[in-house]
């Protein structure tokens, strides 16, 4: 990769892709579990057999419908799940969120260690390549990120590699007072190092802060993922509550649902007080189109209740859930109470919350699981909370950390789906199958929403394509 050409700009090259710069040294040394690979290269047909031995009551025509269905905006997804159970031990993994920029790659032990470059090159071959290959423009290729620039690296790296040409790398950020790329009439354009501004036909997009700000809708450069998908529920969470409602409306009949915590949208800020009392003492607070952690309270207490509210604008709607607890005590519904199942518990007794982050992408077959991790959270489920410890560090588990400087991550606290770590997880593939069940209907019924809110779109590729709403 040559240096910066312009400000925040660098021109990445074929040959250009190096494993040591795009996966955390622990990956780079780690080995999949077989049980994982067994699970990542299981057919739909497999997985739909076996989701309906699992779950009678649901209809293996929808199921498979689900499974090959080509998204029109939302081609690339990556969905953060929660394995929970109740107090009839009834476990389940539930929707924490979807999201249309998604992480994962760096955490994704090789599927196949002939292929180096691992899911990027599947993602750049089997979806991002056919989607240029049948769009029409002229101009050159980019990747634009805003924060993870250990994988975007990597997806411009395997981009030059795949179409044998050079790729620009942007930096695009809201903030930025002369970004390095603008749209003209829909038309994407990076400045290169003549300060000259270069047309882009299609682009790979990786930017999550408020990227409504910056990018049009209906582009004419194509997009991986476009606006429309974020705008529809990939990077919003009352818009996202709202289309899972709406697919399981339509599916009720099927045997099928979306699972997610019991969900609030547009609670006022000065109904916050009343939805926490209603939930008995404890709920999750969060800001509908923040990411990456940022703008998500666990509210266990009156005074972390005043904290989440000191940090949140009196003007705003906001999103509330049900939290899922520690633990089950006494004083819960048990009709509608869910808690971790939380890790196998280590040599000390603890166990932790996790999150299973599940990428996936469009194929010629449908929607294919790409990559998939867990993270844990600081502070053990099973022990008493310290008074002055907030309970996020109990429930959360994003690695994100903003800080003055920029994005760090909490790596340690990153549960490998390898043969070191996997078994950590109390996991199988009857839970990994269900966990892809629930991703591919959230993806699902984010891009229905899109299509229903901007109409259908033509330039993807033309396998098995759905041009109308089913």
């Amino acid at each position: 990769m040559k240096l910066s050409i312009s400000k925040n700009v660098h021109l990445v090259e074929p040959g250009d892709f190096e494993p040591t710069d795009h996966w955390y040294p622990r990956v780079l040394n780690s080995n999949i579990h077989p049980l994982v690979s067994y699970f990542l290269n299981l057919t739909h047909e497999q997985m739909v057999e076996r989701y309906h031995r699992l779950h009678p009551q649901s209809d293996p025509e929808a199921l498979m419908e689900i499974m090959t269905y080509q998204p029109q905006y939302f081609r690339w997804a990556g969905t953060d799940l929660m394995h929970v159970t109740n107090n009839e031990g009834n476990r389940k993994l539930t929707v924490i969120e979807t999201n249309s920029c998604p992480s994962g790659q760096k955490s994704m032990p090789l599927l196949d260690l002939n292929v180096e470059q691992g899911g990027y090159k599947r993602l750049i071959e089997q979806t991002f390549k056919p989607m240029v290959d049948n769009h029409h423009e002229n101009g050159a290729l980019a990747v634009i990120y805003d924060k993870n620039p250990m994988e975007n690296i990597g997806y411009a790296a395997t981009v030059a590699d795949v179409f044998g040409e050079n790729v620009f790398l942007a930096k695009f950020e809201a903030k930025d007072a002369e970004p390095p790329v603008k749209f003209v009439d829909g038309k994407m354009w990076v400045r290169n190092q003549n300060e000259e501004w270069v047309e882009i036909r299609a682009a790979f997009r990786y930017v999550t802060q408020e990227p409504w700000s910056i990018i049009p809708e209906n582009t004419k450069t194509l997009l991986l993922n476009p606006i429309e998908a974020c705008l529809a529920g990939g990077r919003n969470k009352e818009v996202a509550s709202r289309a899972y409602d709406d697919f399981n409306r339509k599916f009720a009949d099927k045997g099928i649902s979306i699972f997610t915590p019991s969900t609030f949208r547009n609670v006022s800020f000065y109904e916050l007080e009343r939805h926490f009392e209603m939930l008995g003492g404890s709920m999750v607070i969060k800001v509908p189109d923040s990411n990456a952690g940022q703008g998500v309270y666990t509210v266990i207490s009156k005074k972390e209740l005043e904290h989440a509210k000191s940090q949140l604008d009196p003007n705003q709607l906001y999103l509330v859930q049900e939290l899922i607890h520690s633990n089950y005590s006494n004083g819960l519904d048990p009709m509608k109470a869910w808690y971790h199942v939380g890790t196998i518990p280590d040599s000390k007794g603890r166990s932790f919350a996790f999150d299973l982050r599940l990428m996936m992408h469009a194929t010629e077959e449908g929607m294919r699981p790409l990559a998939v991790y867990s993270r844990r959270s600081r502070f053990p489920l099973n022990t008493p909370l310290p008074e002055d410890m907030n309970s996020w560090e109990v429930y959360g588990t994003n690695l994100s950390v903003k800080g003055e400087d920029g994005w760090t991550y909490a790596d340690e606290r990153l549960m490998l789906f390898d043969v070191r770590n996997f078994g950590q997880l109390g996991l199988g593939i009857d839970e990994m199958i269900k966990g892809f069940v629930q991703s591919i209907m959230g993806v699902y019924a984010i891009d229905q929403n899109a299509r229903k809110t901007f109409g259908d779109k033509t330039s993807i590729p033309n396998f098995k394509i759905q041009t109308t709403l089913s």
